[in-house]
């Protein structure tokens, strides 16, 4: 087994430093890039709207994750959850939204007119690419993997979030 790469800890992107799933963190990632490449189909001018639009999806999916888990772990064990266990989940599933916050910041530079509207579309989109290209880049030096796995890392993570924004977009 390789050992994790030393100092890797010190650069750690900022989606796998949530107190929860990280797993939510980079779903939130990718599902906030999707909400706003098919924002920008429908009004590409109005980065506002696009940030109200990425932080209420991610809240309802957050809700929708916490509600699944809650059910799960009830019939699972055969009882309502206890209070500390219904904070656990809604703690577990918060990364989904924690990790929209930046780019629903850097949308409201659009709105607020700080930069132009498309620009900070742009920018967002362009932000969470690179985060999941960290992500993946991280998860490879963690494991122990030289540079160029981590660069096939990063690319596949990229890869793979803009597979799910370009689907988003054709669907819709």
């Amino acid at each position: 087994m390789a050992r994790p790469i030393r100092g890797a800890h010190r650069w750690r992107p900022r989606v796998v430093r949530t107190a929860g799933s990280v797993t939510e963190a980079i779903y939130g990632l990718i599902l906030a890039m999707s909400v706003i490449a098919v924002s920008r189909e429908y009004d590409p001018s109005n980065a506002g709207l696009v940030a109200v639009s990425v932080l209420l999806t991610g809240v309802v999916f957050w809700l929708a994750h916490v509600y699944a888990r809650v059910l799960a772990r009830s019939m699972d064990h055969h009882r309502m959850l206890t209070r500390s266990e219904l904070r656990d989940a809604l703690r577990h599933d918060w990364p989904l939204v924690e990790a929209t916050v930046p780019l629903v910041l850097i949308l409201a530079l659009g709105a607020l007119d700080v930069v132009p509207d498309r620009a900070s579309i742009l920018i967002a989109i362009l932000v969470a690419l690179v985060e999941l290209a960290l992500a993946g880049a991280y998860a490879a030096r963690v494991r122990g993997s030289r540079m160029r796995a981590a660069v096939l890392s990063a690319a596949i993570a990229v890869a793979l979030g803009g597979a799910v924004v370009l689907l988003k977009v054709l669907v819709h």
